[in-house]
C-alpha cells in the first residue's frame, strides 16, 4: 500500500509518496535477530510443520527471532520456542513496522 500526501502550503502542490507496506517475504532462518516479524505462511506440510501450526506458528502471528544458532529461538505471544534451523527455512515471514 502506498500513502500519497499532497502538501499545498503557500505555493504549488508538492506530492510525496511513502511506502507503508511491509517488506519482502523471507524465511525465518534468514531474518535478523530482534526484528518484529509476521508469519505469512508455512511452505511444507511435513509432520514438523503441522506441529508448528498446532503450537500457534500460523499466519498473521507476530514473532521475534531472539537467537540465531543451531536452533532458532523465537518469542511468540510471550513464550519462547526453539525450532530447528531447517524447519525455520519453511516458515515465511515479513518484517513489520516498529
Amino acid at each position: 500500500m502506498h500513502l500519497r500526501i499532497n502538501l499545498n502550503i503557500f505555493g504549488p502542490a508538492l506530492s510525496t509518496s511513502f511506502d507503508t507496506s511491509t517488506s519482502e517475504p523471507m524465511t525465518l532462518s534468514k531474518a535478523r535477530c530482534g526484528e518484529r516479524l509476521r508469519v505469512i505462511g508455512i511452505r511444507s506440510s511435513s509432520p514438523e510443520c503441522i506441529r508448528l501450526k498446532e503450537m500457534g506458528f500460523c499466519e498473521s502471528v507476530e514473532v521475534c527471532k531472539v537467537v540465531d544458532g543451531a536452533a532458532l529461538i523465537c518469542q511468540m505471544r510471550g513464550v519462547r520456542l526453539a525450532i530447528a534451523r531447517d524447519l525455520g527455512a519453511d516458515v515465511m515471514v515479513e518484517r513489520i513496522g516498529r
